[in-house]
């Protein structure tokens, strides 16, 4: 069976529907999770610091792989993002913003963009050598 060069289109385009769809539902559940009280939150049973760590990394992959911008425009505006979730929980009365949970995340933030970046440029290298398949540049 031979594939269809329109169905492999369409299937990637709904690929990266889905990748997006995925990264605003995590942005919006991490956003969620940051907001409610601190005893209703749920836990993985991972240590903290991992948890958050893995929580924004995952994050910043969809994103990274679901919307095309600069790597630096990413990079800063994750660090915004992991600002404005650390200081939401200012006012919160059973919250706290902490200066270690801000660098986790923006960390795990980072990580996740340049690992989706290198994972890119490597497959951006190999699909330019097939046939009749060109990706498209950055």
């Amino acid at each position: 069976m031979e594939r269809s060069p329109l169905r492999e289109e369409r299937n990637i385009r709904l690929l990266g529907q889905l990748v997006r769809f995925s990264a605003i539902g995590l942005a919006l559940t991490l956003v969620i999770l940051t907001i409610v009280p601190a005893a209703e939150r749920p836990e993985t049973g991972l240590q903290h610091d991992v948890e958050h760590f893995g929580a924004f990394l995952l994050l910043s992959l969809l994103f990274a792989f679901g919307f095309r911008a600069k790597a630096r425009s990413m990079l800063l505006g994750s660090i915004a993002f992991a600002a404005f979730i650390e200081g939401a929980q200012i006012q919160l009365p059973t919250r706290h913003a902490r200066l270690e949970d801000f660098l986790v995340d923006a960390a795990g933030l980072c990580v996740g963009i340049l690992i989706a970046r290198l994972v890119s440029r490597s497959y951006l290298r190999l699909s330019l050598t097939k046939d009749g398949f060109r990706a498209p540049v950055e």
